[in-house]
């Protein structure tokens, strides 16, 4: 259990003087290369920055009563430990002092990297691994040129941000924590509860992202098979290529701008609201909310089949049509290559090019 940490005001810090000591610790451990690296912190911030050296150099700063550097080495792993040894409250006056876990290591030095913080924060840049498992509790995890075989990240209340990572695999989960991937290649799993997703330029074959009530917003996603789900919450993208692409949300709306693929969406009382720049087949259906269809400048190659419940239907594409009325619409542009089905209840439905 760790001790809680109990502040006292600055004027109160003022009257009596009291000053907390800073402890720093200093350790080297030579090393070529290890099958596992473990590091454990719980109020502790931890760095991991790359150097050329065959070692591992670890800079601890702390303070008195605060976290306590211990390190276990075998053969094949290596643990670092920061953590408090008395259990119970600390009491400060002032500001609370920090506490810095730095390491230096070789790019490539372990297979496999296990990091995990309670309440401070992760930063790992330039590091080659086979996997990689991040855990900060209410910490942000940043992790910057990243080469991987599988990554897992996990915050409950924190922030996850990932920058120029190449893994055949990305899972993250963040409970009312945020997500931003950034200029990333491989496949990517992800849930969060209240918390939002934001990605750009990535690329992959796999992606499924799951949110509660947060937000998902992507923008030059290029995937093979694309899966996005949101409860009550929004889906948003833009330049998003993908063969097929599936977006369901409960009571949000689905916002695709710029896409190509096969896509099949459902949204219960929101809106859905597409831009199409290829020829692709749509599946579409909404409860009490809108569809809106736009086409970019191509030449379509469509069957549009389209049914309202008690809405209304509008378009200004020409096309050959075999039924027409209020609430019914199928016709044919072009061979009629590609399928548009869209179905509404009580929303309306308008394409336009």
């Amino acid at each position: 259990m760790i001790g809680d940490v109990i502040m006292v005001g600055g004027l109160l810090n003022k009257l009596i003087g009291t000053q907390v000591n800073t402890i720093r610790q200093e350790e080297s451990i030579e090393v070529d290369r290890l099958k596992s690296i473990t590091v454990s912190s719980d109020i502790a911030t931890v760095k991991v920055l790359t150097h050329e050296l065959p070692r591992v150099d670890i800079q601890f700063e702390s303070y008195e009563g605060g976290p306590v550097l211990k390190t276990e080495k075998s053969e094949e792993a290596l643990m670092i430990i920061a953590e408090k040894e008395r259990k119970g409250s600390t009491f400060f006056f002032g500001t609370l002092p920090k506490s810095i876990l730095q390491l230096y290591v070789p790019r490539d030095i372990a297979d496999n990297w296990d990091i995990r913080v309670t309440s401070g924060k992760i930063s790992m840049k330039q590091l080659i691994a086979e996997t990689f498992r991040i855990s900060a509790t209410s910490g942000v995890i940043q992790a910057t040129d990243i080469t991987a075989g599988k990554m897992f990240t996990d915050t409950t209340s924190g922030k996850i941000i990932i920058d120029k990572l190449r893994a055949e695999n990305l899972q993250f989960l963040a409970n009312s924590g945020k997500v931003e991937i950034n200029s990333s290649y491989g496949d990517i799993t992800g849930k969060v509860g209240s918390g939002s997703v934001r990605m750009a330029e990535v690329k992959g074959e796999e992606l499924d992202i799951r949110a509660g009530s947060g937000r998902v917003i992507l923008n030059e996603i290029y995937m093979k098979n694309a899966t996005i789900r949101a409860n009550s919450g929004t889906i948003t993208a833009e330049h998003f290529w993908s063969e097929t692409t599936e977006a369901n949300v409960g009571s949000g709306r689905i916002e695709l701008r710029d896409i190509r693929g096969a896509v099949k969406g459902d949204a219960n009382s929101g809106n859905i609201n597409l831009e199409m720049s290829d020829n692709s087949a749509l599946d579409l259906r909404t409860g009490s909310g809108n569809i809106h269809l736009d086409y970019q400048d191509f030449e379509l190659d469509t069957l549009f089949d389209i049914r309202t419940g008690s809405g209304g239907i509008q378009t200004n594409i020409a096309m050959n049509t075999e039924q027409k009325d209020r609430n019914h619409l199928y016709g044919k542009v072009g061979n009629g290559k590609n399928v548009v089905r869209l179905r509404t209840g009580s929303g309306n439905v308008s394409i336009n090019k």
